[in-house]
């Protein structure tokens, strides 16, 4: 088994506790899947769950044996909403991966013209690009992305 240098694991750490207190946040504004990306992240990065973590899910979770809940969608959220058409959300998330890495590469002033030039790369229209560029999960992967930059020295790939 590799073992990770002592920097490494600090800066793990570190990226950990910033996903977190994005994921905090989102989850006090009550966006209820924010508890379940929490546990990913901490089980994904191979560290404990911090204590607030561990009793917001054991809340949740014992919510069912005091039959308060009728779905687990009422705990963490639709995985999906309703109306979603999968496909479109499967080329947009991939579509958003590209938009962001592009926009990184092409740097320049966050105008029109530029999201017209990625569209173009895409095959896409420029707002469309802006649009993902901009929406929720673009904001959090930007979030994601610049935490990653800060900690690593360097943006690790979306």
């Amino acid at each position: 088994m590799i073992s990770l240098s002592p920097a490494v694991e600090a800066n793990t750490d570190e990226h950990l506790t910033e996903c977190l207190r994005i994921l905090q946040e989102q989850f006090e504004a009550g966006d209820k899947s924010a508890l379940l990306n929490a546990i990913y992240h901490c089980l994904l990065m191979r560290r404990p769950l911090p204590e607030g973590l561990r009793l917001a899910f054991l809340h949740a979770y014992e919510a069912h044996t005091r039959f308060e809940i009728r779905s687990w969608g009422d705990v963490f959220g639709l995985p999906v909403p309703k109306g979603t058409h999968l496909e479109t959300e499967k080329r947009n998330a991939d579509l958003r991966i590209r938009v962001i890495e592009l926009v990184r590469e092409l740097g320049g002033p966050m105008e029109p013209d530029l999201f017209s030039r990625i569209g173009k790369k895409l095959g896409i229209v420029g707002s469309t690009a802006s649009s993902l560029y901009y929406d929720e999960r673009g904001r959090y992967l930007r979030e994601l992305d610049a935490i990653a930059d800060r900690i690593f020295g360097t943006s690790e790939k979306i």
